[in-house]
């Protein structure tokens, strides 16, 4: 994974929480932008806010893929 595609995720406008897949079989549920950060510098190396209000350094390179939901069509709104 590219934290190039991180960044895509977290810049979502609305923002729609996203799961960050990892190679172990976990997954982080991001459900706020500030939930996620990096250190410029460090191109491999993000910042997960965790539920309970820790904090996990995650290698980009071990997350596998990124689980966003498909925007919600007119009609399935309007139920």
């Amino acid at each position: 994974m590219r934290i190039e595609e991180l960044k895509k995720a977290k810049d979502r406008r609305p923002f729609e929480p996203f799961e960050v897949r990892m190679a172990d079989g976990r997954s982080l549920l991001i459900k706020h932008p500030d939930a996620v950060a990096w250190d410029p510098g460090q191109s491999r190396i993000a910042i997960c806010g965790l539920p309970d209000g820790g904090w996990e350094i995650v290698d980009v390179a071990l997350v596998t893929s990124l689980g966003m939901q498909a925007p919600a069509s007119p009609a399935e709104s309007t139920e």
